[in-house]
């Protein structure tokens, strides 16, 4: 078996999440999602399980078609988020607004 690019926590979130997978397996990390049964409802439960395991926001980040997102994809936003922000120490958060901001786009 291949190497993932992904840690463990990432790929028990995908067996769960990925109804089409299959249990125990592995995703193919280049393969759509969609191929595992992923559909827009499911990628909005995954993204909120995602968001509260790993502590992050992503918020306008999976703006990927969910019939193309793979997995290799959806951990590099993961990991992306799990980042510092170059920019972070420039503005106190009290004057950045989102609001009306999407949380995530699905097409």
């Amino acid at each position: 078996m291949s190497q993932t690019p992904w840690n463990a926590k990432f790929e028990k979130i995908l067996q769960q999440g990925l109804p089409g997978l299959g249990q125990g397996k592995t995703p193919d990390p280049d393969a759509p999602m969609e191929s595992y049964g992923l559909d827009s409802m499911a990628l909005i439960a995954l993204v909120g399980t995602l968001e509260s395991s790993y502590g992050v926001s992503l918020a306008g980040e999976v703006v990927v078609p969910v019939h193309t997102l793979t997995a290799g994809q959806l951990w590099g936003i993961v990991s992306a988020a799990l980042q510092p922000s170059w920019d972070a120490g420039l503005y106190p958060s009290s004057d950045i607004s989102t609001h009306g901001r999407t949380p995530w786009a699905v097409a």
